[in-house]
This record gives structure tokens, C-alpha cells and sequence, in this order.
């Protein structure tokens, strides 16, 4: 059923993949460059039906690096819609204003404007409650920015009234303060974002026109399901929409959205809710990225379409690749994306560092002769190294002293809900054959390897080792690593958790190897020592509903702690300037890691005057996404006639 066409109002769509909007952060001036086209076509090419680019209806209303309506060059957006169209898709635009979900700093000497002068608990900044001025001044930005989409050649507009932006917050007794007609007591805030509905369907006529909304916003005291579907009732009753995309939540929602604690299509409900009661097309959001979700969804009756913008994001190709039955990059729902965007951070992928450089990529070219290059480390950073090596054009060996690919990624699929990161790894070896690449396991990256091979280049991408802490009076055969904890046999691992376990670090690879642990036990004995003030600090908001499960499990938590003495069964711990003991038959280090390189070969390489570069772990020590977009940054300088 995902592949077959639908439509919506009298637009026929080739198939049931919608890419969602995306915030790029892109834009430095007002004009679309081949840097936009380039992101947007490559995902048109890929096989979406439509894909989704977001507009600010004026300048008020935008996010830093985000086009605007009332400035932008109509002719670079026409050319946007022609290269789109060009790949058999159709070009949504989605009109956007940010109300008060926006830093101060990054929204420069323009006014935050929103119903109520009410802070957003992520920005804090207190925005401008709207005046009567500025609500027709917004009514009439959203309505010129409609006809401008339909001027310029987009097939469907997108009123935005999500996510915690402008229009979502009049829904939400909680923003809209107001004791006027727009004020929440009345028709519980719909009136306004109505009208402006009313305006663009006013200012396009017989032109498809969708809402996005957030079902419910998820967050206590705030507006609900039952909120959302009147007014998508009223809307549709007027004629003011023909689809409606289905998303839940605002971004300041304590419940989790699109990340890997979610499950595959969990908010699809919300959709099917709607599609109950609406006539019109509705499009499912919210972790909908693979071919066996979309068609259970469909067939369920939950939706006529399947919305994704992160898929999309990690590989702008996989709905033909699934269409073809071959493997494509997963997202793996780290979230990354959605945090850098936050911050005010150009949009990329962490395991995809090609998104966004579509348009650098497009002028790279293969060098002219065959040259050889060895990467020896086969994780995350000598697998993209390796790939994009090949791609270069490079003859290409790559080295790995494990019997499989992936390094230390396959040690992060085991927490629970990580598994997906096994596809990345599958993708990535499934893509090196492909290019040719010379794959050897089992096999150590030697000096005596290197000068046999002899290359042009080696890249050197033998990741990081734990470092543990010294502690007087720990026994070796006590004291363990994450990494070789969640190597273990399982029959070593219950026997472990028969007994108390201490774990030093509270980062994410404490936090998951405690995840892991609870997981095998029904009422397990952990304790996660941190010595910053706050746990999970290198996660950001993905620690949340990690701490969240973990105390579920009654882990508990000790921070500003450090570990110095072990007697017997006793761990004596630091808390400031006081000194305590817990209790431990188990410690387990999850704290820092040393880059690991062969000293040897690097002084030979050096030594022999021969071209290497360190990349990854072993160059800096980091996350996964890290050591990819460090051996991908290597290679755009690898191009050599």
C-alpha cells in the first residue's frame, strides 16, 4: 500500500512518503542557493512523493538561517519547485512563524510575539504578547505567503500550528493568557488560528491546503486530543483544509517524541483519531521510517499517508532502496539533528555527514589514477573513511582486527532499544562492497601490513581504550570495564548481579551499561557514581527518559561523588569534603577512554615521509557521530588529480 498513489483534493501523489519539514538553518541571505536545491532534490530523487521546505511567513517570524516570505527571491524559490518537480514530486511549502520559540540571541532585535507575554520553558525569554496590530499584521503574512507558494509554482501549503510554535500556542491554556475574542476562555483558543486558515484558503482558492498539528500537547494542565480534533472539525467544515499532519507534542514535552525510546510509529494513534472523524487526507508523524511500520499503519486504518523528516535525513534515497529491497542508513533516533536545530545549529545528521553537503558532494570528482589507501580500524570512522575513500576514488583496503565491522557500535546496540544502530553497521558494509572495498577482519593493521601495501595514504582510525581509575584495594577480578561488561556471557552477568554493583561515570555509557544490567534482573542493586553535578550531561535531553526507566529499576544515583578506597565489600566514596562508604561486590568503569594509535607505525609514517591521517577516537575521543564526521571531514580534501 505504501507505494501506491492517493490524493489529496484533486492532487494525485505517486506514493505514501511525505518528507516532512525540516528546519536546515541553511539560509545567509534571501536567496535559495544550489546548497538548498541540492538538500531538497536529493531526497525528491530519492522517491518521496512530496517533500516538505519551511517558509517563515515574515521576518518576525523566523528561525536564524530560515527563509522568510516578505524578503525571500521569488525566482529561487520558483527554481526550488522546478527541480523538485523534475524527479516526479510534488513540493509542499510549510508557512512557519515561531511565535516564542526562539532564543533572544539567535532572534536578533526582532520581537518574540506570542498570545501571552509567557516564556517557553526551553528559551526563557519572555516574548511580546501580541497586539491587535500584530494579529492582522501575522493573519495577512500568512495569507501573502500562501499566494506566494501558489505564484512560485508549490503544489500544496502547510500551515504550521505545532509543536509549541505561534499558532499552537493560542490551543494551550498554558501560553494563551489572553482576555480577549483570542483569549483561551473563548472557543479554547481555536478563533485566531482559524482565521488564519480562513486567509490562506481566502488568498489560494481551489489549492490543496494542510495543517500540521500537535494531537496534544503532552504537557500537564495543557490542551488535549479532544481540543485538536474540534478544531481540525471547524477547519474542515469551512473548507479551509484538505489533509491534516499528524504529529504530538511540543518540543518542551516531558514525554519523548522521536527518539529511540519511542516505538516504531507509537503516535500513528493520534492520526488514526482524526482520520475517525475527518473526511479529509491525514498524514502519521513521529518515527515512521520503515517499510514494515508504514504498511501496518496503513492497513490499520491510522493514516492515508506517511510523514517522516528524519528518514529522510539519514538517507535521502531509502524510499527507493526499500522500494528495491536493498539496505539504506537508518535513522537511529539519537536525536542530534533536533538538538543542534535548538541550539541554532545548521540541520545535519550524525550519522550521515553528507546531509546538508549534497551540493559539496555533487563536485567531487574520482581522482585519475588508482591510489592506493589503507584505513585500518573498521568502527564507525574506518568504515566512512573507507567509504568515502572508495568514493573518491582511491584503491581501498580496509583493516579490522575483529571478525565483524563496526567497533565500539556494536557494543552501543545492546542497551535496550539501541538495536537499530546493528542496520547502520549492516548498511555501511552492504555499501563498502558495493564500492569494492577490500574488506580484511581478523586482521591486526601492522607496520609489516602497511609496508607490504605500500599506499598513497593510511588513515589511521584505531579508536580509543577505557582508562580506568586507579583505586587502592579494588582486586582486578572486581573491577570491570563497560565495554567487557557488556561482552559478557549472560551466565557471568547474572552471576554479577547477584551481588551490588557500582558503576563509575554517569555519562551516557554508565547510564546505558546500567540500562543493559537492569534489564537482565528483577529487582537489581546499581549504583551510578558521577562526579559532575549532573548525570547524563553528555546525552542532553536523551538522558531524560534513560534516568527515567533506570529509576523505574530503583537504580540509584550519587553525584559530585568520586570513588578512592576499597576495603572488603566497602567502596569509600567522596561526596565534597565528606567521606562515605557504599557497598559493592561489583565495580564497573564507565568513565573516560585514551585514544589508542600504534606509536610505532605512526613514527615510521612520519618517519618515512608517507601521507596518514589519524581520524576518529583515535585522533579525539568522542561518540559514534563524531568519529564519523571527522573521517568524512578528511575526505572532502581528498580529491587529488
Amino acid at each position: 500500500m505504501v507505494f501506491t498513489p492517493y490524493k489529496i483534493r484533486d492532487l494525485e501523489l505517486k506514493n505514501r512518503w511525505i518528507m516532512l519539514a525540516m528546519h536546515t538553518g541553511f539560509a545567509e541571505s534571501n536567496t535559495l542557493t544550489e546548497r538548498d536545491y541540492a538538500f531538497y532534490e536529493e531526497r525528491a530523487k530519492g522517491g518521496a512523493a512530496a517533500v516538505t521546505c519551511l517558509l517563515a511567513v515574515n521576518e518576525a517570524g523566523a528561525l536564524k538561517g530560515m527563509y522568510d516570505a516578505e524578503t525571500v527571491d521569488r525566482e529561487s524559490l520558483k527554481a526550488l519547485a522546478e527541480r523538485v518537480h523534475a524527479h516526479d514530486c510534488k513540493l509542499i511549502v510549510q508557512l512557519f512563524h515561531c511565535g516564542r520559540n526562539e532564543s533572544e540571541k539567535n532572534h536578533g532585535e526582532k520581537p518574540l510575539l506570542a498570545p501571552s507575554a509567557v516564556a517557553s520553558p526551553i528559551f526563557k525569554t519572555e516574548p511580546k504578547e501580541m497586539t491587535t496590530e500584530d494579529l492582522a499584521d501575522t493573519k495577512e503574512a500568512f495569507r501573502k505567503a500562501a499566494a506566494l507558494c501558489k505564484e512560485i509554482g508549490a503544489d500544496l501549503v502547510e500551515v504550521s500550528a505545532s509543536a509549541g510554535y505561534l499558532l499552537s500556542e493560542f490551543f494551550s491554556p498554558l501560553s494563551n493568557l489572553r482576555e480577549d475574542a483570542y483569549g483561551y476562555q473563548n472557543e479554547n483558543g481555536i478563533t485566531y488560528p482559524l482565521e488564519v486558515l480562513a486567509a490562506v484558503r481566502e488568498a489560494v482558492g481551489e489549492y490543496p491546503v494542510l495543517v500540521k498539528v500537535s494531537a496534544a500537547q503532552m504537557v500537564e494542565g495543557g490542551y488535549e486530543l479532544a481540543d485538536t480534533l474540534r478544531f481540525c472539525k471547524k477547519a474542515e467544515e469551512a473548507g479551509n483544509i484538505d489533509g491534516v499532519t499528524v504529529t504530538g507534542g511540543w518540543h518542551e514535552s516531558p514525554i519523548e517524541q522521536i527518539s529511540y525510546h519511542v516505538s516504531k510509529g507509537a503516535y500513528a494513534p493520534f492520526a488514526g483519531v482524526l482520520k475517525k472523524y475527518l473526511a479529509v487526507p491525514v498524514i502519521a508523524c513521529n518515527r515512521i521510517q520503515d517499510e514494515e511500520t508504514a504498511e501496518r499503519i496503513l492497513a490499520e486504518g491510522l493514516c492515508d499517508f506517511c510523514g517522516t523528516a528524519r528518514a529522510f535525513l539519514a538517507d535521502p534515497a531509502f524510499v527507493n532502496q526499500m522500494k528495491a529491497g536493498k539496505p539504506y542508513l537508518p535513522c537511529l533516533g539519537c536525536n542530534k539533528c533536533i538538538m543542534d536545530v535548538l541550539k541554532g545549529k545548521e540541520l545535519s545528521c550524525a550519522f550521515n555527514p553528507e546531509a546538508g553537503n549534497e551540493h559539496f558532494e555533487h563536485q567531487r570528482r574520482k581522482i585519475a589514477t588508482r591510489k592506493e589507501c589503507v584505513v585500518i580500524g573498521g568502527g564507525p570512522a574506518g568504515m566512512e573513511a573507507a567509504k568515502k575513500s572508495a568514493e573518491r576514488g582511491f584503491k581501498t583496503t580496509l583493516v579490522c582486527k575483529e571478525k565483524d565491522l563496526g567497533g565500539q557500535l556494536r557494543l552501543a546496540a545492546l542497551p535496550p532499544k539501541k538495536e537499530d544502530f546493528l542496520k547502520y553497521i549492516d548498511y555501511m558494509k552492504y555499501s563498502l562492497e558495493e564500492l569494492g572495498v577490500n574488506i580484511l577482519t581478523e586482521t591486526e593493521g601492522t607496520l609489516e601490513l602497511v609496508k607490504e601495501k605500500n599506499p598513497y595514504f593510511t588513515v589511521l582510525a584505531t579508536g580509543s581504550v577505557p582508562e580506568k581509575q586507579p583505586i587502592e584495594g579494588l582486586p582486578e577480578e572486581q573491577y570491570f570495564t563497560a565495554q567487557e561488561v557488556l561482552q559478557m556471557e549472560e551466565e557471568k552477568i547474572a552471576e554479577l548481579l547477584r551481588g551490588e554493583v557500582v558503576i563509575l561515570g554517569g555519562g551516557a555509557i554508565g547510564l546505558e551499561t546500567a540500562a543493559f544490567l537492569a534489564e537482565r534482573a528483577e529487582e537489581p542493586e546499581i549504583k551510578i557514581i558521577e562526579p559532575k553535578n549532573k548525570m547524563g550531561m553528555d546525552m542532553g535531553a536523551m538522558a531524560r527518559p534513560l534516568l527515567n526507566d533506570l529509576k523505574k529499576k530503583n537504580v540509584n544515583f550519587l553525584t559530585t561523588t568520586t570513588a578512592a578506597l576499597m576495603e572488603g565489600r566497602k567502596l569509600f566514596v567522596k561526596i565534597g569534603a565528606m567521606t562515605m562508604f557504599v557497598s559493592a561486590d561489583t565495580v564497573i568503569w564507565a568513565g573516560g577512554s585514551a585514544s589508542h594509535v600504534d606509536t610505532e607505525l605512526t613514527m615510521w609514517l612520519m618517519d618515512e615521509r608517507m601521507s596518514y591521517a589519524i581520524v576518529g577516537d583515535a585522533n579525539e575521543v568522542g561518540d559514534g557521530g563524531n568519529a564519523i564526521h571527522d573521517a568524512y571531514a578528511l575526505f572532502t580534501h581528498m580529491y587529488l588529480a
